[in-house]
């Protein structure tokens, strides 16, 4: 913004409020964009947390099916 006229007018004070309101419409479209990011993040992450939860398992099946048939060898 900028600095005051010496004599402010309702001219200066209307330029200076569309000037904030238009800032504020920017910081909030903004802020829309980061949101959906966050979203889409967030959904990423509990993608991969059950990915890998399920590739634990797997692994957890192969090292029983192993030990079993490390247990059954002579």
């Amino acid at each position: 913004m900028s600095e005051p006229p010496d004599n402010v007018d309702l001219n200066w004070i209307a330029g200076n409020l569309l000037a904030l309101r238009s800032d504020v419409r920017a910081l909030k479209d903004d802020m829309d964009v980061l949101s959906a990011v966050l979203r889409r993040v967030n959904h990423n992450q509990t993608s991969f947390r059950e990915e890998l939860r399920a590739l634990f398992d797997q692994h957890r099946s192969l090292r029983e099916r192993v030990a079993g048939l490390e247990d059954g060898a002579p």
